[in-house]
Formats: structure tokens, sequence, C-alpha cells
């Protein structure tokens, strides 16, 4: 009775495995539900998110931590070799990406080097169409 009780055990996980394998998503496929929409692009990259200010205060403050970097307002690969290597200085995941936390052990505050950014070019925009 035992021996049933377990076989039909079985076979239930594994249809179960094959019911969630086949709706199993992964990075390399396409998103199977609804995404969102908006009528704007949304800025996902560091680089589309930073203005030429913005970086020069990262690239500025990456030299005044002990990584010089020349400034020259871009995410450049010297920039990004900086951050590494500090990142891993601070013991961080070295990603060379400008992120929160690495922004704020710069002593950088990431609202304004993001969303200052994000606004200096909206401001921009509405100023050049005026």
């Amino acid at each position: 009775m035992r021996r049933i009780s377990w076989i039909a055990l079985f076979v239930l996980a594994g249809c179960h495995a094959h019911q969630v394998g086949q709706n199993h998503e992964t990075m390399a496929s396409a998103p199977k539900g609804e995404q969102v929409k908006s009528a704007r692009p949304v800025r996902t990259t560091p680089g589309s998110m930073l203005d030429k200010s913005a970086m020069s205060k990262l690239q500025e403050a990456l030299s005044r931590h002990g990584e010089p970097v020349k400034v020259t307002g871009t995410l450049d690969d010297a920039t990004q070799g900086a951050l590494k290597r500090f990142q891993r200085q601070q013991d961080q995941p070295a990603t060379g990406l400008p992120d929160y936390d690495t922004l704020h052990r710069l002593g950088l505050d990431p609202k304004d080097i993001y969303l200052g950014g994000t606004h200096r070019r909206e401001a921009q925009r509405t100023s050049t169409k005026k």
C-alpha cells in the first residue's frame, strides 16, 4: 500500500513540474504577461539617466576618493574601471555602474545625481521650445 502511495506522489510531482516548466520565464525568453505601456520611454541605464554635469560630479568624487579619472562628463571605460576599483575597495559588487549605494559612499546624493539629470534635461527641452 505504501508503494502505491509513493508512486502516486511521484507521478503527481512530475506532472506539476512539467506544468510549471512550460510556463517558466527566463531572462532569455520574452515575458508572457502584459507589459506596462508608457507614453514616454523609461530611462533604464545609468548612461541614459545621467547628464554631463552629473557624470562630472561622479568623476570628481571618484578622484577625491583615490580613483583618479579624467573629468569627461561621460560614463566611459576609464570611469567604469575606476567605479569597479572603488566598489571592490568598499566590498560592493564590482559592476562599474553608479548605483545608489556607490553614489552614497562617494558622498553624492543619488536623487540629485539621477533625478537632477532628468530635471535638467526636461528644463532644457522646455526652454528651447519657448
